[in-house]
Parts: structure tokens; C-alpha cells; sequence
């Protein structure tokens, strides 16, 4: 809860910017010592501020000058930073610097929460091109328009562009437009397949579907309207594979990045020719195909119904023989540890988990199976983080960490590390 307004500072004061936050703002000393984060500031620079909001531990403050700027900074690219867009969140960064800042939050975060005293974290590998990757997006209506969340609100911020969507999603953008009605706007698509799906969450005056070359109309539970192209499946290709999933299904929004994910993973497992790898938490098969063509037998456990079945099918287009459990994880964990279903004992497990992550009772159902060696995939470091402090009790070690840049322009990193007894 915050504080009255008399704490909050409303003459401008200079803060030295000493580090960088998880979420990507800038951390700096209050004079009273207060930390202060501060949006669109960079660790070392010399800014004026006003503090917005205080805390009973810290302060939120806005940057109203930068006085003494560091090499990384750079003018946003998008004009919409100016307006308030909260889509992208370090666009004042070059994106070498953008790097060098997410392998710092990597290594502090795994420090930190992790209690790891030197984490060997690599320097962040770039995936592909800074703009125009993600084949997926969510946009919010207003009266103004379509457009994104303003920093930390939920007032839009209409826009007419932005620099981070793939081509393929800016071309139904523009189909759509603003003239629809919908609340929300989720589009989807994968130019490699030309495959899409757009759905869309009716407002108070209801949806009008505009004319396109859509060919599937799909009510949904929740009111919305699904609209696809084709037969309704939406398809990608990674690294020589094609995946296919419906529209509810999570696939990575960054093709190049699914692809050095597929790399990082296989080059963490080594040679597992004829050895038993369970891919958890495995969605589409993303990891699950490459694994079992490099000569595994693999055990794909997925708890979402629709991944499992569409894992399993992708399997078998490919010609390959892949088992799956379209089960939680965590029950499949219990299962194995209490000796309530058969399951071998697996030489490698992956696990690649939402942003919450594992969670102790998996990471701990593991070490009690015998398992030695896993290779972590995480969305969200401060996640992967706590469950290598639960894996380090529990008597493995993290040999390395290798961030990826999946999103570049903003705070988030995907990270593949390695954990060994």
C-alpha cells in the first residue's frame, strides 16, 4: 500500500543509476537511501527524477532528464514510446546494450534468489532480427483505436504500427483495423505456412467481422470469435520441422528463437543417442522431435489436452516415435516418486515450464527419482532462479546459464541452463 502523498517528492532531485531491475528499470538511491526504480533509465547514467510513488521499501520514480547518458543509450525507434506504449520497455537501449543488461539481470537474479555465488552465465545470444519477429500479438480497443497498455495501466494507447510484429500479423492488423468493436484483438500468424487465426473479444456494442480470406468462424466459451484461415489449424516450420497446433495451443512468438532454442537444448543434452529423456511441460513437441530424432526415446508430458494430442500428431507426421502424457506434470512427478504408475527411471529430464516455473515439488520429485542431469528452459529468470536454489538443496549444481534474446526491445529473456549432480 502506499504512503501518503506527503512522502511522495515533488521537486526534481539527481539519482545515480547503480543497477538494473528484473523487470528493466533502472535502480538508483533515493538521499534518504530509499531504492528508486526508474523506467527508462540505464545503470550508471546521472538522472533528474520525480518520485511518483513511495513505498514502506521503495520508491517508483520518473526520469525527467538524463544527465550524464551511457554509450547503450539510444533514441526509441518506435514513436509510440513517447506516448506512453508499455509494449516494449528498453527501447532507450541499444540492442548490444540491451543484451549485456539481460545477461546482468541473468546472473544477478540467479545470485540473488538462486544463492548462487558465481553463476557462469554466457554473454545473451542474438536470434535473429531486433524488429519485426513476434507472430503473435494482443491488442486492446479504444475509442481511439487498436492498441497496447500503457506503462504500468490499463489505458491503450492506440496504435497505428509497431516495429516488433511480424509483417504477416501487421498485414491482418491493418485488415482488422479499428473498426470491428472488439475489446481485444489476438492475432496470430506464420507466414512460413501462411496459416493465422485472429479471435476477437466482442465490446459493448457487439463484433462485425470484416470480409477476408478467413474460412473458419468459431464461437468461443467466453463469448469471443475465433477466425481462421484454412482448415483452422495454424502451422509453423522450425529448423526444418513443421508443427502444427490449434489456436489455444502456446507456440514460441519468435521463430528464429524457437530455433537457437532447439540448438541450445540439443547442444545441453549431448549425445543421447539410446538414452530415456522425459520432455516436460512440452507443449506442440517443440523439443520432443528434435530429441527423438537425435536418438532418444522421449516422454513428452504436456498438461494441456489439445498440446498433448497435437504433440503426438506432429510426432507422427514426422515419422517419429514419441510417447506422450497428456497429464500435469506435477501428477505425473507424484506418480513416478509414490510408485502409483510404472515409469522408468529417465538419464535426462527438460524441462521448459511457464513463468511460474517448476515449483519445488517437481524439482524435489526429481532429485527423489535419481535423476542427474536437467536441462532448464525459463521465461523468466527470477523462476528459474528459485528453483535452482530448491535443485542446489536438493544436491545438483548449475554448471552454466545461456541466455537468449527472444524479445528483443524489451525486459524478457528466455534462458536454457544446465543442472548436474
Amino acid at each position: 500500500m502506499s504512503l501518503p502523498d506527503p512522502g511522495v517528492q515533488s521537486d526534481a532531485i539527481e539519482v545515480v543509476v547503480t543497477g538494473i531491475a528484473h523487470g528493466g528499470d533502472g535502480v538508483g538511491r533515493l538521499p534518504d537511501g530509499m531504492a528508486v526504480f526508474l523506467p527508462g533509465a540505464l545503470p550508471d547514467e546521472r538522472v533528474a527524477i520525480r518520485v511518483t510513488e513511495r513505498r514502506a521499501k521503495f520508491a517508483r520514480g520518473r526520469v525527467l532528464e538524463v544527465i550524464d547518458a551511457v554509450a547503450g543509450r539510444t533514441a526509441p525507434p518506435c514513436p509510440y514510446v513517447a506516448a506512453g506504449c508499455g509494449g516494449c520497455d528498453l527501447q532507450h537501449a541499444t540492442p548490444g546494450a540491451q543484451r549485456e543488461l539481460k545477461a546482468r539481470v541473468v546472473r544477478e537474479q540467479l545470485q540473488r534468489l538462486g544463492r548462487v555465488a558465481d553463476p557462469q552465465v554466457r554473454s545473451t545470444l542474438a536470434v535473429g532480427p531486433d524488429e519485426g519477429y513476434r507472430t503473435r500479438t494482443r491488442l486492446h480497443g479504444s475509442p481511439e483505436g487498436l492498441g497496447f497498455h500503457r506503462v504500468a495501466t490499463h489505458e491503450v494507447v492506440a496504435v497505428d504500427d509497431c516495429l516488433v510484429l511480424s509483417p504477416a500479423v501487421r498485414a491482418i492488423r491493418d485488415v482488422f483495423g479499428n473498426s470491428t468493436g472488439a475489446s481485444a484483438v489476438e492475432i496470430r500468424a506464420h507466414a512460413s505456412t501462411g496459416t493465422a487465426a485472429v479471435t476477437l473479444v466482442p465490446g459493448a456494442a457487439g463484433l462485425e467481422i470484416p470480409s477476408g480470406d478467413f474460412d473458419v468462424l468459431l464461437e468461443q466459451p467466453n463469448g469471443s470469435v475465433a477466425a481462421l484461415r484454412g482448415d483452422g489449424v495454424l502451422a509453423e516450420v522450425v529448423a526444418g520441422r513443421t508443427y502444427r497446433f490449434d489456436a489455444s495451443s502456446f507456440f514460441q512468438v519468435n521463430t528464429g528463437g524457437a530455433e537457437a532454442l532447439v540448438s541450445e537444448v540439443l547442444r545441453a543434452v549431448g549425445d543421447i543417442a539410446g538414452s530415456l529423456v522425459w520432455d516436460l511441460y512440452a507443449g506442440v513437441g517443440l523439443l520432443s522431435l528434435p530429441l527423438v530424432a537425435a536418438g532418444a526415446d522421449v516422454l513428452a508430458v504436456e498438461g494441456h489436452q489439445s498440446a498433448a494430442v497435437w504433440a503426438g500428431r506432429n510426432a507422427d507426421a514426422a515419422g517419429l516415435a514419441l510417447t506422450t502424457r497428456a497429464e500435469p506434470v506435477e501428477q505425473v512427478i507424484a506418480e513416478a516418486t509414490h510408485g502409483a504408475a510404472a515409469y522408468d527411471q529417465p538419464d535426462v529430464v527438460v524441462l521448459d515450464p511457464p513463468r511460474t516455473g517448476a515449483g519445488s515439488q517437481v524439482i524435489s520429485g526429481l532429485a527423489d527419482l535419481g535423476v542427474g542431469r536437467i536441462v532448464y528452459v525459463a521465461c523468466d529468470p527470477a523462476s528459474l532462479a528459485r528453483d535452482v536454489q530448491t535443485a542446489t538443496a536438493r544436491g545438483f549444481h548449475l554448471r552454466w546459464a545461456q541466455p537468449l534474446d527472444l524479445f528483443p526491445h524489451t525486459h524478457h529473456v528466455e534462458v536454457v541452463a544446465l543442472l548436474e549432480r
